[in-house]
Order: structure tokens, then sequence, then C-alpha cells
């Protein structure tokens, strides 16, 4: 396998790794992203859910988003010219502001549960619209990414297609 195939099967696998994470692990959680959600769970549920997602879910898919990013990293040497390393260069740096988005949604999740420890479901609502606003954030943010691997493609970098 040629240095650039074993490139692109790393990417792929970290980014379907991250793809599954999100489908499997974080997606069912943000059906609690609003009142009406939560509304359903008692308090004591409804502080699991929040510790969970602190302690759990979102480190999670940091660490999945990362791990996408050190593929494209260990991608980058690979490029065979100056405009597909600058598309992986963007790629990589789409990563490090997805990175930090999910990492502010983890500090906006704990401050949620300050809120709601000192008065309920009815002192969050601020914290919930929050956090839903950066989840649509963050999921634009990751749609680019196949803007990327569409640029990739435009300028001859095709997937080897044993990956397809």
């Amino acid at each position: 396998m040629s240095e650039t195939a074993e490139g692109w099967r790393r990417v792929l696998a970290a980014f379907d790794d991250w793809i599954t994470y999100e489908s499997t692990e974080f997606m069912p959680w943000t059906g609690y992203f609003s009142e009406e959600g939560l509304r359903g769970l008692t308090n004591a549920e409804t502080i699991a859910w929040m510790n969970n997602m602190i302690s759990e879910i979102i480190p999670g898919r940091v660490d999945k988003c990362r791990e996408a990013g050190v593929a494209l990293e260990d991608f980058l040497p690979y490029m065979p010219n100056p405009e597909t390393q600058e598309t992986v260069r963007s790629m990589i740096d789409l990563n490090s502001r997805l990175q930090d988005t999910i990492l502010a949604m983890s500090d906006g999740m704990s401050n949620m549960l300050d809120e709601f420890l000192a008065g309920g479901l009815e002192e969050i609502a601020g914290s919930l619209e929050a956090i839903a606003t950066t989840e649509e954030d963050i999921r634009h943010h990751m749609s680019l990414y196949s803007q990327g691997f569409g640029r990739l493609q435009s300028l001859g970098l095709e997937i080897p297609d044993d990956f397809l």
C-alpha cells in the first residue's frame, strides 16, 4: 500500500469513527437540549444527564475530533502540491476550531449544571439555548469537511477505489 493510500485509510477511518460516535453516543442525548426534552426527566435524571455529558460524552466527542485532526496532520506530508497542502491545512484549522467549540459546549454544560442545582429547570433556559446554538455551529462546521474532501478530489487527489 502506498503512503498516500495509507494516509487515506487513516483519515477515512478516523472520520468514520467520529461519525459513528456522533450518531451512536452523542446524538441520542441531544433530545435534552430543550426544556421540553428535559421535562420528562426527574431532577436526578437531569443531573445524571448533565454529569454524563460533562464527564463522558463530550470528552469522547473531543477525542474523536482530535483523532481526525491527527490523521489529517499525518496525511499532510503526502500532499502532492501546494493546493492540496493548503486544503488539508484548512481542514486541520477547521478541526482545531471544532475542538474549541466542543470544549466550549462542555463549559456551557457545566454552567448549566450549576444553574440547575441552584434553581431548577426554570433557571437553565438561556443555557439550553446557548448549547443548542453551539451544537448548530458545530454541525455546520462539521459539514465543511465534505467541501475539503471534495476540493482534494477536484485537485486530483482521488480516494483509492478500495476505500469506496
